[in-house]
C-alpha cells in the first residue's frame, strides 16, 4: 500500500507551516506507536529558510548533511557546484538519488516507527530565483519520481513548503494527496484561503488534486475568535475544516536542534499542549486516511 503524502502550505507566511509539520509528523511517529501503529514518517524540508532542517537538527549536524549534498537540492538539479544565481540550471537527466542517500533519521523505536527527514538550503533559493532558459520538465519529473519512491518506503511524507507561488509549491501540489492550509487568526485570513484554494485548483492536472484541509493555529485556549467563526460559517469551506484547532502553546515553539519535543516539555500547560497535538495529529491521521 502506498503511503499518503501531504503537502502543509499557505501563500500567506507567519500562519506556523512548519509548526504544524514538524510536531504532527514527530507526533505521528513517536506516539502513536504506543497506540498499535508503526508509522514511518518522512519529513521534507522543501523551504529555502530551512526552519524546519534547524527546528530537528543540531548545526553540526545539519551543516555536515548539507557539505554532504543531502538535500533536496540535489533532487532537484545534479550539480550543485555549478550553481548560478541568476539562471536556473536545469539537469540532463530525470533520474533523482534514492531517499536512502539523502535523507537523516531523527527518531527510530525498536517497534520500527521512525521520523526522517530530507533537509533544506539556503541555496533552494537560487531554484526559486533563477531564470529558466529551458523547459523545467526534468525537475518536475525528478521530484515526482523522488515522491513516488518516498511513498514506497513510508506510510505518511509531509512536505514543509515554500510560501510562495513557485516551482516548489508546483511540483509539491502536483505529486500530494492532501494539503493542509494552516490559518492564523487575522483579517486577511479568508482572502488567503480563497487564495490558496483557487492555486490549488489551478496546479491540478486532468481532473485530479490534492485535498484541501484547513487547519486553524495559534488559537486562542479559551474563546474563538471571529476570524475562524467566519471561515466555519462560510459554506465554501466549512467542510474541509479541521474539528480540532492548535493552540497557542509556548511549548510548541520550544523544539529547536531536535530538543523539546512537546510529549518531553516539563514546562507549564505541556500536558495540554501535549493533549492538543495529539488530539490534532489523531485528526490529521483520520483526515488523509493514514489512520483507518
Amino acid at each position: 500500500m502506498p503511503g499518503t503524502v501531504v503537502t502543509v502550505m499557505n501563500m500567506k507566511g507567519g500562519v506556523g507551516k512548519t509548526t504544524v509539520s514538524m510536531h504532527i509528523g514527530a507526533t505521528a511517529a513517536a506516539v502513536f506507536k504506543n497506540h498499535g501503529m508503526t508509522l514511518k514518517v518522512l519529513l521534507i524540508d522543501y523551504d529555502p529558510q530551512f526552519n524546519l532542517s534547524q527546528a530537528l537538527l543540531q548545526p553540526k549536524r545539519y551543516f555536515a548533511l548539507e557539505k554532504a549534498k543531502k538535500t533536496i537540492l540535489s533532487v532537484l538539479i545534479e550539480d550543485e557546484d555549478q550553481i548560478d544565481p541568476y539562471h536556473l540550471q536545469v539537469p540532463d537527466n530525470e533520474k533523482p538519488p534514492s531517499v536512502d542517500d539523502i535523507k537523516t533519521t531523527v527518531l527510530s523505536y525498536t517497534n520500527g516507527a521512525t521520523l526522517d527527514l530530507i533537509p533544506s538550503t539556503l541555496d533552494l533559493m537560487y531554484v526559486a530565483l533563477g531564470q529558466a532558459n529551458v523547459s523545467t520538465k526534468p525537475i518536475e519529473a525528478r521530484f515526482a519520481k523522488f515522491i513516488t519512491e518516498c511513498r514506497s518506503k513510508y506510510d505518511l511524507v509531509i512536505i514543509d513548503c515554500h510560501p510562495a507561488g513557485s516551482i516548489f509549491t508546483k511540483t509539491s501540489l502536483r505529486n500530494s494527496d492532501h494539503v493542509v492550509i494552516p490559518v492564523a487568526q487575522h483579517r486577511y485570513a479568508v482572502r488567503g484561503i480563497g487564495l490558496m484554494t483557487t492555486f490549488i485548483e489551478a496546479k491540478k492536472q486532468g481532473g485530479s488534486g490534492p485535498t484541501p484541509h484547513i487547519l486553524f493555529n495559534l488559537t486562542s485556549r479559551t474563546m474563538v475568535s471571529s476570524e475562524e467563526k467566519q471561515i466555519r460559517a462560510n459554506s465554501n469551506y466549512s467542510s474541509i475544516c479541521f474539528t480540532h484547532t492548535l493552540k497557542k502553546y509556548t511549548a510548541f515553539t520550544e523544539l529547536d536542534e531536535g530538543k523539546g519535543y512537546v510529549w518531553a516539555n516539563k514546562k507549564s500547560y505541556s500536558t495540554e499542549a501535549w493533549q492538543n497535538v495529539y488530539t490534532v495529529t489523531k485528526e490529521f491521521l483520520s483526515r488523509t486516511g493514514v489512520l483507518k
